[in-house]
């Protein structure tokens, strides 16, 4: 089970704008590609320098979009808010590894919008976040993610590179949302592939429970409190940028469709993750209803047998009893008749415990069983 992320006091009591980065350590150097392009044409430059990061002066013909590879260190986030002229609180935020999804609204036009980008792991079957940033301003997108092994946002770059479609037609304000759809597109992945662990554990506790299924039904509920906390602010930023009612806001009108179609996504994903986590709570139910059952059932077979000796505990009691006077102890056939006796009061018992149906296997668990089969 993922351990759940804590609050981190290294930024605490630290003057407002301080650029401190918070999150895990990171060994690999900041990778940063600045991506420029239009309807006719589009160009990739690895940026080995921060002086260039920016253009001069900066083109109002293409759209520029800067990559940054990397948030662990905090010069290079800096310079690039130097170069840009961004707010030094725009600037924590993207270092803050736990801020949580927000957007706002700087001057001149500037846009800052923080995402969590969710994913799987195949190998741990547990629910991973990385901490995304994006500012967009006037005919340019900066985007920040953190250090790994593969670039997040390769699809879209992948898209640029085919063919002139709809992101190449479009300003920055297009690129955000297909950036951002990109994101919300991993939620339904994340979702689908929980929902494939939920389906083989419903298996399990119907055909055995075992307390390893239990742990991973927990598991999977922090995974999807998870998401939640992740989707929940996801919507309420969309929401900002589709009411659009600022004269100088970088989404243009034909792009906010697109933002409104990107919220109905979310709120499908709000509510998904709403349904598998009344599916987790029902499971976790019949886990225990299972196992009552089988308890039950142990405690069923344990007293038919402890029903079936006590009338013979008290026969054997009896011929226990050190009197004189036993004239069954005299008699040449009082051993064979007391085991006779034994005998018949074992059969009648079974055979009255077996019209009653106190022998048989609870159906309930029988049909269970065949259904899992």
């Amino acid at each position: 089970m993922a351990p759940q992320p804590r609050i981190s006091t290294q930024n605490l009591g630290t003057s407002p704008g301080t650029l401190t980065y918070v999150g895990t350590d990171v060994a690999l150097e900041v990778r940063m590609t600045r991506i420029e392009y239009n309807i006719r044409f589009i160009e990739e430059t690895p940026l080995k320098t921060l002086a260039e990061c920016r253009l001069q002066p900066p083109p109002t013909d293409r759209v520029t979009w800067l990559s940054v590879d990397g948030i662990h260190d905090p010069s290079v986030v800096a310079e690039v808010g130097r170069l840009y002229d961004l707010h030094p609180l725009l600037l924590e935020d993207v270092l803050n590894t736990q801020q949580k999804p927000k957007v706002d609204d700087y001057d001149g036009g500037v846009r800052f919008i923080v995402l969590k980008m969710l994913e799987f792991n195949p190998y741990t079957r547990e629910v991973e976040q990385e901490h995304i940033s994006f500012v967009l301003g006037p005919h340019y997108l900066i985007s920040f993610q953190e250090e790994r092994s593969r670039d997040i946002f390769d699809p879209v770059l992948e898209r640029l590179r085919a063919s002139v479609g709809k992101t190449r037609r479009n300003g920055p304000d297009y690129l955000l949302f297909a950036l951002m759809d990109l994101v919300v597109d991993n939620y339904f992945l994340v979702l689908e592939k929980i929902e494939d662990d939920l389906e083989r554990l419903e298996e399990e506790v119907f055909r055995s429970a075992r307390p390893r299924s239990q742990t991973d039904l927990y598991s999977h509920k922090r995974d999807l409190a998870l998401v939640r906390k992740a989707v929940w602010p996801v919507r309420e930023l969309l929401g900002t940028l589709i009411r659009n009612d600022e004269d100088n806001t970088p989404i243009q009108p034909n792009t906010v469709l697109y933002f409104r179609d990107l919220y109905d996504h979310t709120t499908q994903v709000y509510e998904t993750v709403d349904n598998y986590r009344e599916w987790i709570s029902s499971l976790l139910d019949l886990y225990q209803s299972t196992l009552s059952t089988r308890m039950n059932s142990t405690m069923k077979v344990l007293t038919v047998f402890s029903a079936i000796f006590m009338p013979l505990t008290f026969v054997v009691g009896i011929y226990g009893m050190n009197f004189e006077v036993m004239p069954e102890l005299t008699w040449r056939y009082g051993y064979p008749a007391v085991m006779m006796v034994m005998g018949i009061i074992v059969v009648v018992m079974l055979l009255w415990f077996g019209r009653k149906g106190w022998l048989r296997s609870d159906p309930s668990s029988s049909d269970s069983r065949r259904t899992a089969g």
